[in-house]
């Protein structure tokens, strides 16, 4: 039930009857992560500077829910190596959905574009690292 607030809880810029409506269906009907009990935000990668600064905040901030997605992950991954999916039962519910990174790439993307109107610097997680 601690997901369903945290869903209820997630501002999108598009936040009307139509485009909830078109998320749900799309979620349910084309995203095939929910066969492997992933969620959404299980599959953003983090080779984008945005998302591996936001995995890091999340880390450091709600360490649990880091963990989660690394076993949700390592479960898919297995699963998928070995061809199988889990059964329908256990496919992730539109209700557990928590879109838990948005808060965080919310954060990083306000940072970003106050950073550009105010001085141009570049955030140091954008910065190439030799």
């Amino acid at each position: 039930m601690a997901s369903q607030a945290a869903s209820k809880a997630v501002k999108f810029a598009y936040n009307g009857t139509i485009a909830s409506t078109l998320r749900k269906f799309a979620w349910t009907n084309f995203w095939g992560g929910r066969e492997y009990g992933l969620q959404f935000h299980d599959t953003y990668f983090e080779p984008a500077p945005e998302v591996t600064e936001a995995l890091r905040r999340l880390n450091l901030q709600e360490p649990h829910l880091f963990d989660q997605r690394k076993i949700r992950l390592s479960r898919a991954h297995t699963l998928a190596l070995h061809g199988e999916k889990l059964p329908k039962a256990e496919w992730t519910q539109w209700d557990q959905e928590s879109w838990y990174l948005k808060p965080y790439l919310d954060e990083i993307e306000a940072e970003k574009k106050a950073r550009a109107e105010s001085s141009g610097l570049i955030p140091p997680y954008e910065m190439k690292q030799h």
